[in-house]
C-alpha cells in the first residue's frame, strides 16, 4: 500500500502542460513573462516581443513543466514554417534545468521544431544532437537580411536591434530538406 501511494504522489508531482489557446496561456502570462526576462537578462531581457500581451499574440504553443505545484520550465513556440521555438526559461533550479533539457531532447528526437540560436542555446542544442541547417538558407527561412555567411557553412551574421550577431539555425523546418 505504501509503495502505491509513493508512486501516485511521484506521478502527481510532475506534469507537462501544453497550452494552445490564448485563453489557456493568459493565466500563466505574468509568471512566464517574468521567467523569460530573468532567463534573458544577460542579453537585455527577452526581445521577441516588447510586452507580455505581445507574447500571447506571437506564440501559438507553450509547453510548461510543473513540479510540486510550481512551474519549473517553459518552452514557447510560434507557427512559422512549422513550429519555431522562440524562447525558453527555467526557474533556475536543477529540476527546472532538467525539465527544459527533456523538452529539448524530445523536440530534437521527434524533429518537431526549429530555432535560431547562439551562445549557450547553441552549445546545448549541438550537445544534444540537433540538426544544423546550412547558412545558405538563412535569408529565405528568416525572411531577414543576412550580413554575412560564415565559411563553416552553418553560422551567419545578421543585425538584431541594429547590432550584428552571429547565429545558427537548427532543427526541422516545414517545406525544406537539407540533405
Amino acid at each position: 500500500m505504501k509503495l502505491t501511494k509513493l508512486l501516485s504522489e511521484a506521478l502527481l508531482a510532475e506534469r507537462y502542460i501544453t497550452l494552445i489557446s490564448k485563453d489557456q496561456r493568459k493565466p500563466y502570462l505574468p509568471l512566464i513573462w517574468d521567467m523569460l526576462q530573468k532567463a534573458y537578462a544577460n542579453i537585455g531581457g527577452f526581445k521577441s516581443t516588447d510586452s507580455p500581451e505581445g507574447l500571447l499574440d506571437e506564440t501559438s504553443l507553450w509547453k510548461l513543466v510543473r513540479k510540486n505545484s510550481k512551474i519549473v520550465a517553459v518552452a514557447l513556440y510560434a507557427d512559422k514554417l512549422g513550429r519555431k521555438l522562440i524562447g525558453v526559461a527555467t526557474d533556475g533550479t536543477p529540476e527546472g534545468k532538467a525539465a527544459l533539457n527533456q523538452i529539448m531532447i524530445e523536440d530534437i528526437k521527434q524533429h518537431r521544431s526549429w530555432s535560431e540560436v547562439s551562445g549557450a542555446m547553441e552549445h546545448i542544442n549541438k550537445k544534444l544532437g540537433a540538426t544544423l541547417i546550412p547558412n545558405k538558407y538563412a535569408a529565405a527561412i528568416l525572411n531577414k537580411p543576412i550580413i554575412s555567411l560564415n565559411p563553416d557553412g552553418y553560422h551567419y551574421t545578421r543585425a538584431i536591434a541594429g547590432e550584428p550577431h552571429e547565429k545558427l539555425l537548427i532543427g526541422k523546418i516545414e517545406g525544406y530538406s537539407f540533405e
